[in-house]
Protein backbone atom coordinates (compact mmCIF):
# COMPACT_ATOMS: atom_id res chain seq x y z
CA UNK A 1 0.00 0.00 0.00
CA UNK A 2 0.88 3.44 -0.78
CA UNK A 3 2.62 5.49 1.98
CA UNK A 4 0.01 8.65 1.37
CA UNK A 5 -2.89 5.88 1.53
CA UNK A 6 -1.22 5.06 4.66
CA UNK A 7 -0.87 8.00 6.63
CA UNK A 8 -4.09 9.24 5.35
CA UNK A 9 -6.03 5.99 6.63
CA UNK A 10 -3.81 6.16 10.08
CA UNK A 11 -3.44 10.17 10.72
CA UNK A 12 -6.95 10.94 9.64
CA UNK A 13 -8.11 10.74 6.10
CA UNK A 14 -7.67 13.82 3.60
CA UNK A 15 -5.27 16.33 5.50
CA UNK A 16 -1.95 15.70 4.42
CA UNK A 17 0.62 14.36 6.39
CA UNK A 18 2.47 17.78 4.90
CA UNK A 19 0.80 20.99 3.75
CA UNK A 20 -0.97 21.11 0.58
CA UNK A 21 -2.28 17.81 -1.44
CA UNK A 22 -0.76 19.34 -4.87
CA UNK A 23 -1.15 16.10 -6.26
CA UNK A 24 -4.88 16.51 -5.89
CA UNK A 25 -4.94 20.67 -7.18
CA UNK A 26 -1.91 19.98 -10.03
CA UNK A 27 -4.43 16.63 -11.41
CA UNK A 28 -7.74 18.62 -11.18
CA UNK A 29 -6.89 21.69 -12.73
CA UNK A 30 -4.61 19.76 -15.70
CA UNK A 31 -7.63 17.63 -16.15
CA UNK A 32 -10.18 20.72 -16.12
CA UNK A 33 -7.80 22.09 -18.32
CA UNK A 34 -6.91 19.17 -21.18
CA UNK A 35 -10.60 18.36 -21.15
CA UNK A 36 -12.19 21.85 -21.35
CA UNK A 37 -9.79 23.01 -24.95
CA UNK A 38 -8.95 19.35 -25.59
CA UNK A 39 -12.60 17.90 -25.12
CA UNK A 40 -12.71 14.02 -26.50
CA UNK A 41 -9.11 14.11 -27.53
CA UNK A 42 -8.15 14.20 -23.30
CA UNK A 43 -11.02 11.75 -22.44
CA UNK A 44 -8.60 8.71 -21.78
CA UNK A 45 -5.64 10.42 -19.82
CA UNK A 46 -8.27 12.29 -17.77
CA UNK A 47 -9.22 8.76 -16.72
CA UNK A 48 -6.54 7.49 -16.88
CA UNK A 49 -5.49 9.71 -13.52
CA UNK A 50 -9.27 9.58 -12.39
CA UNK A 51 -8.13 5.95 -11.63
CA UNK A 52 -5.08 5.74 -10.36
CA UNK A 53 -6.33 8.36 -7.64
CA UNK A 54 -9.52 6.48 -7.21
CA UNK A 55 -7.35 3.34 -6.21
CA UNK A 56 -5.61 5.24 -3.87
CA UNK A 57 -8.59 6.36 -2.12
CA UNK A 58 -10.76 4.48 0.93
CA UNK A 59 -13.74 3.00 0.21
CA UNK A 60 -16.08 5.59 1.65
CA UNK A 61 -14.08 8.18 -0.01
CA UNK A 62 -14.44 6.50 -3.55
CA UNK A 63 -18.30 6.25 -2.34
CA UNK A 64 -18.05 9.65 -2.39
CA UNK A 65 -16.13 11.06 -5.50
CA UNK A 66 -19.22 8.25 -7.74
CA UNK A 67 -22.26 9.80 -6.03
CA UNK A 68 -20.73 13.41 -6.13
CA UNK A 69 -19.73 13.03 -9.52
CA UNK A 70 -23.30 11.58 -10.24
CA UNK A 71 -25.47 14.49 -8.27
CA UNK A 72 -23.04 16.85 -10.59
CA UNK A 73 -23.79 15.30 -13.57
CA UNK A 74 -27.70 14.70 -12.86
CA UNK A 75 -27.41 18.68 -11.96
CA UNK A 76 -25.71 20.01 -15.30
CA UNK A 77 -28.51 17.74 -17.47
CA UNK A 78 -31.39 19.54 -15.50
CA UNK A 79 -29.52 22.92 -16.08
CA UNK A 80 -29.22 21.36 -19.97
CA UNK A 81 -32.69 20.84 -20.22
CA UNK A 82 -33.78 24.05 -18.53
CA UNK A 83 -31.18 26.20 -21.04
CA UNK A 84 -29.46 27.33 -18.46
CA UNK A 85 -26.55 25.98 -20.17
CA UNK A 86 -26.19 24.05 -23.53
CA UNK A 87 -23.77 22.73 -25.97
CA UNK A 88 -23.27 23.39 -29.38
CA UNK A 89 -22.40 19.87 -30.61
CA UNK A 90 -24.93 17.69 -28.44
CA UNK A 91 -28.45 17.20 -26.56
CA UNK A 92 -27.17 15.82 -23.95
CA UNK A 93 -23.67 16.48 -21.81
CA UNK A 94 -20.77 15.40 -24.32
CA UNK A 95 -18.36 12.77 -22.51
CA UNK A 96 -15.30 14.86 -21.64
CA UNK A 97 -17.93 17.01 -19.72
CA UNK A 98 -18.85 13.85 -17.44
CA UNK A 99 -15.00 13.29 -17.19
CA UNK A 100 -14.71 16.44 -15.91
CA UNK A 101 -17.59 15.68 -13.45
CA UNK A 102 -15.29 12.74 -12.34
CA UNK A 103 -12.50 14.71 -12.12
CA UNK A 104 -14.35 17.46 -10.24
CA UNK A 105 -15.69 14.97 -7.53
CA UNK A 106 -12.17 13.12 -7.13
CA UNK A 107 -10.88 16.98 -5.88
CA UNK A 108 -13.66 17.81 -4.00
CA UNK A 109 -13.11 14.86 -1.86
CA UNK A 110 -9.55 15.00 -1.81
CA UNK A 111 -9.01 18.82 -0.79
CA UNK A 112 -12.07 20.98 -1.70
CA UNK A 113 -15.08 19.98 0.63
CA UNK A 114 -12.35 20.54 3.08
CA UNK A 115 -12.01 23.75 2.69
CA UNK A 116 -16.02 24.79 2.56
CA UNK A 117 -17.12 23.16 5.79
CA UNK A 118 -17.98 26.47 7.30
CA UNK A 119 -21.25 26.72 5.63
CA UNK A 120 -21.04 30.13 5.02
CA UNK A 121 -17.23 29.86 2.97
CA UNK A 122 -18.74 27.07 1.22
CA UNK A 123 -21.55 29.28 0.28
CA UNK A 124 -19.44 31.95 -1.03
CA UNK A 125 -16.78 30.04 -2.83
CA UNK A 126 -18.95 28.17 -4.33
CA UNK A 127 -20.91 30.64 -5.66
CA UNK A 128 -18.02 31.88 -6.80
CA UNK A 129 -15.65 29.06 -8.14
CA UNK A 130 -18.26 27.18 -9.88
CA UNK A 131 -19.85 30.22 -12.12
CA UNK A 132 -16.81 31.40 -12.76
CA UNK A 133 -15.50 28.06 -13.96
CA UNK A 134 -17.98 27.49 -16.62
CA UNK A 135 -17.33 31.03 -17.66
CA UNK A 136 -14.19 30.12 -18.42
CA UNK A 137 -14.82 26.17 -20.07
CA UNK A 138 -17.21 28.42 -22.31
CA UNK A 139 -14.33 30.97 -23.17
CA UNK A 140 -11.79 27.93 -23.87
CA UNK A 141 -14.09 25.26 -25.18
CA UNK A 142 -14.54 26.73 -28.43
CA UNK A 143 -17.76 27.85 -28.57
CA UNK A 144 -19.22 24.47 -27.40
CA UNK A 145 -20.40 25.42 -23.79
CA UNK A 146 -22.30 28.33 -24.19
CA UNK A 147 -25.31 30.08 -21.78
CA UNK A 148 -28.66 30.11 -23.69
CA UNK A 149 -30.07 32.81 -20.97
CA UNK A 150 -27.11 34.79 -20.83
CA UNK A 151 -26.66 36.63 -17.87
CA UNK A 152 -29.80 34.39 -16.48
CA UNK A 153 -27.36 31.85 -16.87
CA UNK A 154 -24.79 33.14 -14.70
CA UNK A 155 -27.59 33.82 -11.86
CA UNK A 156 -29.08 30.63 -11.94
CA UNK A 157 -24.85 29.18 -11.77
CA UNK A 158 -24.32 31.09 -8.61
CA UNK A 159 -27.47 30.31 -6.93
CA UNK A 160 -26.72 26.09 -8.12
CA UNK A 161 -23.13 26.67 -7.12
CA UNK A 162 -23.54 28.39 -3.85
CA UNK A 163 -25.89 25.57 -2.80
CA UNK A 164 -23.42 22.61 -4.12
CA UNK A 165 -20.88 24.96 -1.92
CA UNK A 166 -22.76 24.33 1.43
CA UNK A 167 -23.84 20.56 0.33
CA UNK A 168 -19.79 19.56 -0.36
CA UNK A 169 -18.44 21.08 2.38
CA UNK A 170 -21.20 19.27 4.92
CA UNK A 171 -20.87 15.92 3.06
CA UNK A 172 -17.20 15.62 4.47
CA UNK A 173 -18.21 14.21 7.81
CA UNK A 174 -19.70 11.29 5.74
CA UNK A 175 -16.71 9.63 4.21
CA UNK A 176 -13.64 11.72 6.09
CA UNK A 177 -12.01 9.47 8.43
CA UNK A 178 -10.72 11.13 11.61
CA UNK A 179 -8.15 8.82 12.41
CA UNK A 180 -8.11 5.19 14.43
Amino acid sequence: MSDLHTAATTSGYLVPPKGIFWRAIIGFELGWLALVIFQSLAIVPALAYWLYAMYRLPTKARLAVLLIAAAGIVTDALLSYYEVIAFSQSLLLPAWFLVLWALFALAAVETMAGFLQPWWLGLFLGAIGGPLSYLGGAALSGGVLQFPLASGSFVVLVAVWGVLGVILGYSRRFYAQTGS
